[in-house]
């Protein structure tokens, strides 16, 4: 095997076959165990995969297992097992001309890929990988590869080409090839030895990457030069991690309880299914997935307390929508996305709710910032000067005060209308797009007492009646000369998120008061039932 350079080894990943070699079966011989992941049925996460919405997939991936791998394929049963390696540290990626950087590791776990021309040949076939890799031992570099029918031992070789949709796995330590799966009849798979878990580099949200450990095993398969990865585990674990990070430990067991059914249930929805996977690990999509990230004994034993929970409606289980706070009255889903009305999704009043107190919030803007802050967001790009106008031209239909509709002018005639809450809350940028709008200014009032006093106003008495002010275009002659016009605007919100379902905050408010799992489940999403998966 010839290296590039000390840190660098050449990739040979893809094959030449040879005619003239002995064939010594069909089908794969050694298959010790299949795994079904986990109790319950099988949750598949989207790690590594394209959406409509974001592209996760990568060159080459690093895993890493205090415990090592077990190699082998998906057959959409289970884990089947070809292997096992004492390997703690691999690299994968797609069977192509490359080279690889062992030393380098880029932010979210990818090896440095080049353009290192370098092939195998297949030396021998085999039924058995046992006998393959007594055969590749006899080579200097040899491997063995999993292809349609068998197993070859193969070594290194400057000619061929590579195998479209093939995979390589090498061994980090020795900087060798490990493994090529080139079945395409079959998805190739990995697992931690043993109970246990394959470490991951995966990025945060906030733009951080965090190695994070998971529990279950891992399909790997080739798209558009890509690696795509699912990670596939149990309805009961996947809870468990879900719950770690979605929800914490910061809540009273009711609301826990009542949360797991609906992170369970969320995983039930097949959200992703038409791509190949269930669920994806981003929040803004689905639900928090870091696997054993946080996980804690306590919120493990709430999980099991209700163990195949889910919530549905006339028997299919519920499309699960969830928010930290949304201020008293949750926001139903024609409000928040327009569409025929969900029964279950409509909106719902928690009377002299306290504990949504303190999901106020408050921004206050002089003239120039308001327009400066409007005009930076893509929806109000198109005005021309600070005279804004903002109004609410109608909320919720079922009661609540999220904004269904909302204006926004500037003195030159420009007008730009938005629709449906969840609009409203993107263009706006706020934490909700349940907020009330007030524009003030700070001026010295004659007081009933005689006294002057410098007030914070939202409006004048005219001749025609007390007229607050709309907006900054607004301009009043006071009796004894000159004019009044605002210089602030504040706005006033509730809650964060779409507000429609369930309500974290509003959910303590009822266990607070007694009520369980069942009752809040029920009360957030009326007409619901709760029942075994």
């Amino acid at each position: 095997m010839r290296y590039v350079k000390r840190s660098l080894i050449a990739l040979l990943v893809c094959a030449v076959l040879v005619t003239a070699l002995p064939v010594g079966g069909t089908g794969y011989a050694e298959q010790s165990g299949v795994s079904t992941a986990n109790e319950g049925q099988t949750v598949r996460v989207g790690m590594y995969v394209k959406t409509s919405v974001l592209d996760t997939r990568r060159f080459s991936a690093r895993n890493s297992s205090q415990s090592g791998f077990e190699l082998g394929y998906s057959d959409g049963s289970g884990f089947h097992q070809i292997f096992k390696t004492s390997a703690k540290e691999i690299i994968i990626l797609p069977c192509v001309n490359a080279e690889i950087d062992y030393g380098s590791v880029s932010g979210d776990g990818a090896a440095g890929g080049g353009n290192f021309i370098a092939c195998s040949k297949t030396v021998s076939r085999h039924s058995s990988y046992s006998a393959a890799a007594s055969a590749a031992k006899k080579y200097e570099g040899g491997f063995v590869a999993a292809v349609n029918g068998g197993f070859e031992a193969r070594t290194s070789s400057p000619a061929g080409t590579p195998e479209s949709g093939s995979i390589a796995v090498l061994d980090v330590e020795k900087q060798s090839i490990l493994f090529v799966f080139a079945d395409p009849s079959r998805t190739f798979a990995l697992r931690a030895s043993g109970d246990g878990a394959v470490t991951l580099p995966m990025k945060h949200r906030s733009g951080s990457v965090n190695n994070y450990e998971y529990p279950g095993y891992f399909e790997y398969s080739v798209e558009d030069g890509l690696l795509r990865m699912i990670n596939c585990l149990g309805l009961e674990l996947y809870t468990k991690c879900v719950m770690a990070n979605e929800i914490g430990g910061g809540f009273t067991k009711e609301t826990r309880r009542a949360f797991s059914i609906l992170a369970r249930t969320f995983a039930l929805g097949h959200k992703h299914s038409e791509q190949g996977f269930d669920v994806c690990p981003n929040s803004a999509c689905c639900q928090v997935y870091a696997g054993f990230f946080r996980m804690s004994e306590e919120n493990n034993a709430i999980v099991d307390s209700t163990s195949g929970l889910i919530c549905v409606y006339n028997g299919k289980p519920i499309t699960v929508l969830y928010t930290g706070a949304n201020g008293g009255a949750s926001c139903s889903s024609v409000a928040a996305w327009g569409g025929n009305e969900v029964p279950y999704l409509t909106t719902v009043f928690l009377e002299n709710d306290d504990i949504e107190e303190s999901s106020k919030w408050e921004k206050v803007f002089t003239r120039t910032e308001f327009y400066d802050y409007l005009s930076s967001r893509a929806s109000f790009a198109s005005l021309a000067d600070d005279e804004i106008t903002m109004k609410i031209l109608d909320t919720d239909p079922y009661g609540s005060d999220y904004i269904t509709v909302l204006s926004v002018s500037d003195g030159d005639g420009n007008t730009v209308t938005i629709e449906n809450s969840e609009k409203v809350r993107s263009a706006v940028g706020f934490s909700s797009a349940n907020f009330k709008i007030k524009y003030v200014t700070d001026t010295e009032v004659l007081t009933s007492d005689g006294t002057v006093s410098e007030r914070r106003i939202e409006g004048i008495m005219t001749a025609e009646g007390y007229k607050e002010f709309d907006g900054f275009g607004d301009s009043y002659e006071l009796i004894e000369g000159g004019s009044i016009a605002p210089d602030k605007v504040i706005i006033s919100g509730v809650g964060s998120g779409h507000g429609v379902g369930f309500s974290a905050t509003g959910s303590e408010k009822l266990s607070l008061e007694g009520y369980n799992y069942k009752y809040i489940l029920n009360f957030f999403f009326n007409g619901t039932e709760i029942v075994s998966a």
